[in-house]
């Protein structure tokens, strides 16, 4: 067997199956010891955050606009199109100059809110060779965008179209129904903004939130790669020097969502499909919870892997699905988890029912020893593995920096991961897993696969 056809293989969930009670486990710990990015403040109150990385000939810098995002907007669509359009026009140049001067230098811009985001964010990369230069349009593009009125009505028809698509993708149609149904209120239940709420937008009212929102004391400067930190600081003293402090507005943080008291199922009909896309989910925990530690590995177990329990029952054994998984993910207000998967329509049925009874599973019994090593094992390497990125690495500053936690906390990290106990799991699972109290839907051809889901509890159409 070539090396080749080996690697393809490794990369098949079937070879993984076959070889998964023979992985070596090592039961060591990782030692990492990560390089730190001490934070500096600038007088306007700008903070940087930067490491000296000489891998490659390349840099890597993100303005994140703390309280920027969409969840703090008092419309949808209004942080994702102001964060969205800093690229389209700004520094005196139009969306096009910004795009050839950045192609010139060897280098890439781009800005967004994502949906449910705290922050905004604008990144710049390139060739160290011209660092200063697109270092120098990355700034101008942040602290003073245009908002061309043109390039806004462009902006507002992609999203309409991005609406259309997702709600003919089951998919995206089964995350956006489940968003809503753990977030509810909440704005981060909104995944893509409304024609409605766009129509209620205009380049002045961006000006204004960019006024409001984009201020020194609310950024956050992040730099990797082959520059010198104390360069980069110097640079960033220059060209952010003459942005004045203002006076910080109060962030209204939004009301805390609520977790189910009940569960609910939402079916939405599409007649003659194959499969029916499945998604059940939940919230979560804060960042900076205890528990997180507990659910990253909670995750490995149940669906986060190629051997997790999912993965191994809905694709190895029963042959339903081709590539179910469980995510999850923890903010400054609580996160949410959520299992995904396609499955043929005459096994949408047994398919959910494995779904909730391996979350009961994880609820009544303690994870055995073999599969929680594994699932630590794995929660361990990929840690390692995102450390060969540099994003990753001052990723992990920024996250330090942001959720205050100490100087050594990714260092511990590996340490933290392999001190999990079943018991740990358990609780977890207990609290914010619960069977019962999970949201569903379910995307498929309603006139099969609704009596079963009617043995679940009522179905919302």
């Amino acid at each position: 067997m070539t090396r080749r056809e080996l690697l393809a293989m490794a990369a098949s969930g079937a070879f993984a199956a076959e070889h998964l009670n023979r992985a070596p486990l090592s039961h060591e710990n990782l030692t990492v010891k990560l390089p730190q990015a001490e934070p500096v403040k600038l007088s306007n109150g700008v903070t940087l955050l930067a490491i000296e990385d000489n891998r490659l000939p390349i840099a890597s810098v993100r303005f994140q606009i703390e309280d920027a995002g969409a969840i703090y907007s008092p419309r949808s669509g209004l942080a994702e199109c102001t964060a969205e359009m800093l690229t389209e026009g700004g520094g005196g140049r139009s969306g096009k100059q910004i795009a050839d001067e950045a192609a010139r230098l060897g280098a890439t811009l781009t800005s967004s809110a994502p949906a449910g985001a705290e922050a905004a964010t604008a990144d710049g990369s390139g060739l160290t060779s011209h660092f200063s230069e697109w270092l120098a349009l990355t700034t101008a593009v942040v602290l003073h965008p245009s908002f061309p009125a043109d390039e806004f009505s462009a902006l507002k028809q992609r999203w309409r179209v991005r609406a259309r698509l997702r709600i003919t993708q089951p998919s995206t149609l089964a995350d956006d129904t489940l968003h809503r149904l753990i977030y509810g209120s909440h704005p981060a239940a909104v995944m893509v903004p409304s024609g409605e709420s766009l129509a209620t937008i205009a380049p002045e009212i961006l000006a204004q939130w960019h006024r409001e929102r984009y201020t020194p004391a609310k950024t956050i400067a992040l730099c990797i790669g082959r520059v010198r930190a104390s360069a980069f600081v110097s640079q960033m003293e220059k060209l952010l020097g003459g942005w004045r402090m203002v006076e910080a507005s109060l962030t209204s943080t939004p009301p805390p969502p609520q977790p189910a008291s009940a569960r609910r199922i939402v079916l939405i009909d599409r007649p003659g499909a194959a499969q029916t896309e499945l998604a059940v989910g939940g919230l979560l925990m804060e960042r900076r919870d205890p528990d997180f530690i507990a659910m990253v590995v909670l995750n490995g177990v149940l669906g986060g892997t190629v051997g997790s329990r999912l993965y191994r029952i809905l694709r190895d054994e029963k042959g339903y699905s081709v590539n179910p998984g469980s995510v999850y993910g923890a903010f400054r207000f609580p996160g949410f988890w959520r299992v995904k998967a396609a499955v043929r329509t005459d096994a949408t049925a047994d398919s959910l029912a494995i779904v909730l009874e391996q979350l009961r599973l994880l609820c009544d019994e303690p994870v055995p020893d073999d599969e929680l090593e594994r699932a630590k094992s794995n929660a361990v390497g990929s840690f390692a593995l995102r450390l060969e990125q540099p994003s990753q690495v001052i990723n992990q500053s920024y996250l330090r920096y942001r959720y205050g936690f100490s100087a050594d906390y990714w260092d511990r990290y590996p340490v933290k991961i392999n001190s999990v106990s079943a018991s740990e799991i358990q609780a977890v699972a207990q609290k914010y897993l619960a069977a019962d109290r999970a949201q569903i839907v379910a995307v498929g051809d309603a006139a099969r696969i609704r009596p079963a889901l009617d043995k679940l509890g009522k179905v919302e159409a």
